[in-house]
């Protein structure tokens, strides 16, 4: 593994609902450490909460080679703990993959290195321009 492989570092991303429920973005603060990783998520409350509510949840998990796995483990503890599995795109810098709430819902989620996405959303706008 490269070092530009490594995880560490700050990610932004969404996670789909089932197809009755917006999308809700995410921001992850992310460390690797000899495969494991660990981590906090800051996300906007979803439509039960009210506006403005911020969410954080701690992240524990393990990446092996391209697979990355972790839970969300949410600082309101009365809420279930989803699961996470994903695959890590060639170069190290977006994460894609489904979430799971075992016996409930699940949904698919995405997350790029917040530079790089950054990078292109600048890329996009120019080419909008042009």
């Amino acid at each position: 593994m490269s070092g530009e492989e490594d995880l560490t570092g700050h990610w932004r991303g969404f996670f789909n609902y089932p197809s009755q429920f917006p999308p809700n973005p995410f921001e992850a603060e992310l460390t690797e450490s000899a495969g494991a990783i660990s981590g906090l998520i800051t996300q906007p409350g979803e439509f039960f909460y009210p506006p403005g509510t911020v969410l954080q949840a701690v992240i524990e998990g393990s990446r092996e080679g391209s697979e990355l796995r972790f839970i969300k483990i949410y600082d309101d503890l009365d809420r279930p703990t989803p699961h996470y599995r994903g695959t890590i795109q060639p170069g190290g810098d977006e994460v894609h993959g489904e979430w799971t709430i075992p016996g409930d819902w699940s949904g698919t989620f995405f997350m790029i290195r917040a530079g790089k996405a950054k990078a292109a959303e600048e890329r996009r706008v120019s080419e909008e321009v042009r």
